[in-house]
């Protein structure tokens, strides 16, 4: 089901759309505005299974048996070193934001179990860096599993998915969650990148009916409370990667969505702390997140554009210096590149979710 690689003009649109709703998803919930959190109810079928397909057709060689490049150590090289380096600087990072957002909202939290915490993150990963954690993990499951039959593979991973989309279903850790829900849409991008490079291509038309057909299945099953029946919510999200993509080939020309979409990594990893601390300094200094009205309502979008904007700018600053390993890996820490001439694995000079 996967042919040569191709990159089309929409994959950065589209990867700049997910991390948006992922900003605005934390912007609403720090600053604590109810309109913003049904808006982000109405769209999640869309922003966590949009980006996983979207990593998943990225990530192609690394489930797909008989490709170059595909080797353990390729993949510790390109990919599992910079994350496992991300997620543990970054853990530390946001367990002091918690630590200091909670202290200026009024309500401490113990070191002692924060510690705790952060010494099982990597088992049980915490805060809004479960991504990466998943982000290894389906890597690692992917290659495991690269001899199975694709469609035994896909069926192996929806059947957890299904179950652990319908409402009420907790194992008590978001990385946990994350992981049985979303592994089957990253299964579904390696899988079945080819009609879904095909179904970009089809006419506006079509692509326009689909996410007419999203938007009105969003809201009746929100309306309707059917998050509840299983199944119900897994075909939502379905047709909501659909969705995403229609909406990616419609804003493809964008610069803006392009240049988050290019640099999605950064994004991801800076644009918490300043949420967090930002909302919690508003809190200590007006008791309250958000102001009630419309101020309220464009704060949000307020607070994920600066929060955006403070990542990519904290990004440019790191580049040299000891801050850079924020984000890039130390020499004497990863594996020397066995080819000629290979990519350092930076995120300043590779700033998106790798590419296989």
């Amino acid at each position: 089901m996967t042919g040569p690689a191709v990159r089309e003009v929409w994959i950065d649109a589209g990867r700049g759309i997910a991390v948006l709703l992922v900003v605005l998803y934390h912007a609403a919930r720090w600053f604590g505005v109810a309109e913003w959190e049904q808006v982000n109810d109405y769209v999640s079928s869309v922003r966590m299974p949009f980006f996983f397909m979207i990593s998943g057709m990225l990530a192609y060689r690394i489930g797909v048996a008989g490709l170059a490049g595909t080797t353990w150590r390729t993949l510790w090289d390109r990919r599992l070193r910079l994350y496992l380096w991300v997620f543990v600087i970054w853990e530390v990072i946001g367990t002091a934001c918690y630590l200091i957002g909670f202290a200026l909202r009024g309500s401490p939290l113990g070191f002692g179990p924060m510690l705790r915490d952060l010494l099982l993150a990597p088992v049980r990963p915490q805060f809004e860096l479960w991504f990466i954690w998943a982000l290894a993990l389906f890597c690692v499951t992917a290659r495991l599993l690269r001899s199975l039959d694709w469609r035994w593979h896909l069926m192996v991973a929806v059947v957890p998915s299904v179950i652990a989309l319908t409402d009420g279903f907790d194992l008590g850790n978001v990385g946990w969650n994350g992981a049985l829900k979303y592994y089957a849409f990253f299964v579904c991008g390696m899988h079945l990148r080819e009609p879904l490079l095909r179904f970009a291509r089809t006419p506006w038309q079509a692509r326009a009916s689909l996410s007419l057909v999203w938007a009105l299945l969003a809201a009746a099953v929100e309306v309707s409370g059917l998050r509840s029946v299983v199944g119900v919510y897994f075909v939502l999200c379905v047709v909501g990667i659909l969705a995403g993509v229609a909406l990616g080939t419609f804003l493809a020309r964008s610069a803006v969505l392009a240049r988050i979409g290019s640099t999605t990594l950064p994004v991801y990893l800076g644009h918490t702390p300043v949420i967090i601390l930002g909302s919690s300094l508003v809190v200590a200094l007006t008791g309250s997140a958000a102001p009630p009205g419309m101020p309220g309502l464009l704060l949000v979008p307020a607070a994920a554009a600066a929060a955006i904007g403070l990542s990519w700018l904290t990004h440019r600053w790191t580049a040299s210096g000891p801050l850079r390993y924020l984000y890039a890996i130390p020499d004497r820490l990863g594996w020397k590149q066995e080819r000629p001439g290979a990519e350092a694995m930076t995120l300043h000079d590779k700033p998106g979710v790798p590419d296989a």
